[in-house]
């Protein structure tokens, strides 16, 4: 766990083919191309991102012997060395002392690549060096080195290199997929592996009559078992000081971890093995024999491994002695139990922590490990004892020291065994084609997964490994068509079921919303959901009782994204501004999309609004037309063209309401039959002016959820009059603050059925009406569906509405 100091991309895995064969039954895996193994990974799910052949790497490097040396002739910092080659002795001037004639070195031969320079014979100061020896440098093993690589005594004098050490092999790229933490390991891909392929995988047992510690030597104490189900551990005493075995540091190179000791070698090496994280402590420098795992302390430091003091929440999760925390659970190690080379007894962890705890502490702290990339996946718990088992049975191999101590095993445990069952006749519904009830079988076995067959469907029982994944039968179909082989599967032309999807009304509303106001010549525009709190404040809607009350974005990208917005005025106005900026001045634009709005609730309300922006001019000057810029009219005239085209004969209505975001004498509700369905208005000039628009702005936004549920009946079509209408033209002069909208109101309610349409059609202010007061022309129609108008009849209609206009007006005729 807090072994690996380096930084590397944790989204990949790297494996290499040598260390997953000693999991395979290989008789005929050797035949396999490493090319072939990659594609049949990446067909069955796993997927490889690159394939590397390392041991072309170390071309012309042989194993040499130095079998003697002289200070050169001619320059004081350097040794003149006879090294044998195995086909002949060699002279190698060498700048390194760190070695003894005897020693066995990589001896890099002449025509040999080291990075961009080519190894060729050369003289230096009168002496010809004919080869180099490597440091581990320079064959691309370490990142620094002091002097030439010492290999050790049993490589062959004259091999290869690459195999003589364990480098001729093959790495493999891995993206892993979050869903798959039994894939984070070696033995996880063998498992893959051995499923595609047919070869048996061979999982290492163990010969030791473990015996279980008792609490004398150990206590392990949980106060959250919820975080830290499983916590097992083991002492290791009296470990002889040994470096790492050459081909065990190898292995951890090529898979992108640097050694740094035997003990936390090993348990690196374990981690890529088998999946599990493991952490050894110092025991000498533990204040007791009892562990605790338990969240932090308010204000509560730790100074990790890497020498950094980080202060943490207390969600997170520690392992600590009595005094002191050893260690950041899942992440981390802890300075002040950190093992070094003078380590002789260690305490080994290996545990399974809650994913989403680990994840959460990672991010906020700023640090990630190859442990926490595990625990985020939510590993296996059952790995923890058969990790502690492999790292004994690995460090006895190494060192011939064999440990009896007993394995300290704290368990909170749950049932991870799902009984689920497979239909072959689902399988075969949903790949195409029939698999064979044995051939499913046999591929749940190859990945682990035990099963029955039973009549027409398998009885499966879902491992613990695979427990966070496969939860239902169409995982376990997955399973069998992956393995199985996508190319396998015949391609077949798709049957299409007689019910077809089709819009439901709302969509086709709103598919025919879009449709007309392109016919109107607007453009639709798509923007973000979220915005900024300098647009938010910026177009006052923080003062706006019905639209201040925005959802907060926990992780915001960056501050121009930090809430969602509840209006589409200020994403629209930023679209304006872009255009303006480009030199398109003229602008009329719409947009759908839905709003977010904080109601109290555990989720956000979700209007769906449709938004229209109207800026610049409306018409362009040419011979038959005059300059004109766009107006408030223009945006009802077009609210009311949709309006009219779902709902029959509606009452459009714009009544006066002030909005911050807009002018405060241009600005009112939008109802529809007495519904208020939206918001128009001219918007305000100080905004304008603040975003360098610089010209006259209108917005309109329907609430396309109230629009849709309140279109009631279907349009009805009304038959022709054979009849003529009679037509009477009325001005009146009355007071300028009255509205067109009361004065129809009032010739509506005044008028009879025979009154069939109103027409406002001139208004008039100027010399032949007086100051304050305005002229306003209108045309009435009058019809009936069964005869002819009399001329007495119409006009008794029309005095009683010049009737009413006086006395509820004070309205005069103009002549």
């Amino acid at each position: 766990m807090a072994g690996i100091r380096i930084e590397r991309n944790l989204k990949v895995l790297k494996v290499t083919l040598n260390w997953i064969k000693e999991f395979l039954n290989t008789d005929r895996l050797d035949t396999l191309d490493a090319v072939e193994m990659a594609e049949m990974l990446t067909m069955s799910g796993t997927e490889v991102e690159k394939v590397e052949q390392v041991g072309s790497r170390f071309d012309r490097i042989v194993i040499g012997q130095i079998k003697s040396f002289i200070r050169h002739p001619d320059a004081d910092k350097l040794l003149l060395c006879r090294v044998d080659s195995g086909s002949g002795e060699l002279s190698i001037v060498c700048g390194a002392s760190n070695f003894k004639e005897g020693d066995r070195v990589a001896l890099a031969l002449e025509g040999a690549t080291k990075g961009p320079f080519k190894i060729k014979t050369i003289n230096i100061r009168g002496e010809y060096s004919e080869g180099m020896m490597c440091s581990e440098a320079e064959l691309g093993l370490s990142s620094e080195s002091e002097g030439i690589m010492i290999l050790g005594s049993d490589c062959p004098i004259g091999a290869d290199f690459a195999g003589a050490v364990g480098l001729d092999d093959v790495v493999f790229d891995l993206e892993i997929t979050p869903n798959r933490p039994d894939c984070l390991s070696i033995i996880g891909i063998a498992r893959e592996i051995s499923a595609v392929t047919g070869h048996e995988l061979i999982i290492p047992g163990f010969d030791i009559d473990r015996k279980t510690g008792t609490d004398r030597d150990l206590i392990i104490k949980i106060e959250d078992t919820g975080l830290c189900p499983r916590y097992s551990a083991m002492v290791f005493e009296d470990i002889p000081a040994k470096d790492s075995p050459m081909w065990l540091k190898n292995r951890l190179i090529l898979c992108g971890i640097r050694p740094i000791g035997l003990i936390v070698d090993i348990t690196n090496y374990i981690m890529l093995e088998t999946g599990q994280p493991l952490h050894a402590f110092d025991r000498d420098l533990l204040s007791s024999n009892k562990i605790i795992v338990r969240r932090a302390r308010k204000g509560e430091e730790i100074r990790t491994i890497d020498d950094s003091v980080r202060k943490l929440e207390e969600d997170a999760l520690l392992i600590t002695d009595e005094e002191k925390a050893i260690a950041l659970a899942g992440i981390m190690g802890g300075k002040d139990a950190e093992i070094s080379s003078n380590t002789k007894n260690i305490l080994l962890e290996s545990a399974n922590f809650y994913g989403p705890s680990i994840m959460n502490t990672s991010q906020k702290i700023g640090l990630r490990s190859e442990a926490s990339n595990r625990f985020e996946k939510k590993i296996d718990p059952e790995l923890t004892v058969f990790a502690l088992e492999r790292f004994n049975q690995l460090l006895t191999k190494i060192t011939g020291c064999t440990n009896k101590n007993g394995i300290y095993d704290s368990y909170n445990r749950t049932n991870r065994q799902r009984d689920l069952v497979l239909s072959t006749e689902n399988v075969e519904k949903v790949l195409g084609q029939s698999v064979g009830k044995k051939k499913i079988s046999d591929i749940l076995s190859s990945l682990g997964i035990k099963n029955k067959i039973k009549g027409d469907a398998l009885e499966v029982k879902v491992p613990s490994f695979r427990f966070e994944d496969l939860e239902r039968e169409i995982d376990l179909i997955e399973e069998v068509a992956r393995i199985y082989g996508y190319n396998n599967i015949i391609s077949r032309p798709t049957i299409l079921s007689k019910n077809r999807g089709r819009y439901s009304k709302g969509q086709s509303n709103i598919k025919n919303i879009r449709n007309m106001l392109a016919d109107c010549g607007l453009n639709e525009v798509i923007n973000y959901s979220f915005i900024g709190l300098d647009e938010f404040r910026e177009t006052m809607l923080d003062e706006e009782e019905d639209y201040k009350k925005y959802i907060e974005i926990l992780n915001p990208i960056n501050e121009d994204f930090r809430i969602m917005r509840t209006l589409l005025l200020p994403s629209l106005l930023g679209t304006v501004k872009n255009n303006i900026n480009r030199n398109t001045k003229d602008i009329a634009i719409f947009e759908i999309s839905k709003v977010f709005v904080d109601e109290g609730k555990e989720l956000p309300g979700e209007p769906q609004k449709l938004g229209i922006l109207l800026s610049g001019k409306a018409e362009q000057k040419s011979w038959m037309e005059e300059e004109r810029d766009f107006d408030f009219f223009d945006l009802k005239g077009i609210v009311e063209n949709i309006t009219g085209r779902f709902y029959p004969r509606p009452e459009v209505k714009i009544t006066e309401k002030e909005y911050r975001f807009f002018h405060p004498g241009i600005s009112g509700d939008l109802l529809i039959n007495n519904i208020k369905t939206g918001i128009l208005g001219r918007v305000h000039p100080l905004i304008i002016e603040n975003m360098e628009i610089d010209q006259d702005t209108y917005y309109g936004e329907i609430d396309l959820d109230v629009f849709n549920e309140n279109i009631t009946g279907l349009k009805t079509y009304e038959k022709i009059s054979a009849f003529p209408a009679i037509d009477i033209d009325l001005a009146i002069v009355i007071d300028e603050n009255i509205k067109n909208d009361d004065i129809l109101n009032e010739i509506k309610k005044s008028g009879s059925s025979i009154l069939r349409s109103i027409r406002l059609f001139d208004i008039y202010r100027g010399e032949q009406v007086e100051q304050g007061k305005k002229s306003m022309a209108y045309s009435l129609s009058f019809r009936e569906d069964d005869r002819t108008l009399k001329d007495t009849e119409v006009e008794i209609i029309v005095n009683r509405i010049i009737e009413s206009l006086e006395k509820k007006f004070n309205a005069r005729l103009r002549t």
